[in-house]
C-alpha cells in the first residue's frame, strides 16, 4: 500500500481568543449562554485548538469579534480579543510501527 505524500506537515496556525484580564477564556453552556465564570478555561494556551466548539476561541477575527460583542455585557471589564499562534512540528514517534504490530497480533 502506498501512502500519499502530503508534503511538509510542520507549520503554524493562528487563532484568536476572548481573554479576561485574569487570563481566563469564557466557555459556553450552549450556543447562546456563557458558563459560570468559575468554569471558564484556565489551562495552558497551547492546548486550546480543540476548544473552539465550546469556548470563545476562533480562527477568524471577525468571528471572535462577533461573539465578543454578543457577550460583552456579561464579560469582566478589560476582557479583550487576543491573538495567538501555535507551531506544529513533527517529532520522533516512540511508538512508530506499533499500530502495525498490534494489527498483526489480532
Amino acid at each position: 500500500m502506498m501512502m500519499t505524500d502530503f508534503g511538509d506537515l510542520d507549520g503554524s496556525f493562528e487563532f484568536y481568543a476572548v481573554v479576561t484580564p485574569d487570563g481566563k477564556i469564557p466557555t459556553l453552556l450552549d450556543d447562546t449562554t456563557l458558563n459560570d465564570p468559575a468554569e471558564w478555561y484556565t489551562s495552558p494556551i497551547g492546548t486550546l485548538a480543540h476548544l473552539s466548539d465550546f469556548a470563545l476561541v476562533f480562527t477568524d477575527w471577525d468571528d471572535a469579534n462577533a461573539d465578543f460583542q454578543q457577550y460583552r455585557a456579561s464579560l469582566p471589564e478589560g476582557t479583550t480579543i487576543r491573538a495567538f499562534t501555535v507551531a506544529v512540528v513533527e517529532v520522533v514517534n516512540a511508538y512508530e510501527g506499533m499500530e502495525i504490530k498490534a494489527r498483526q497480533a489480532d
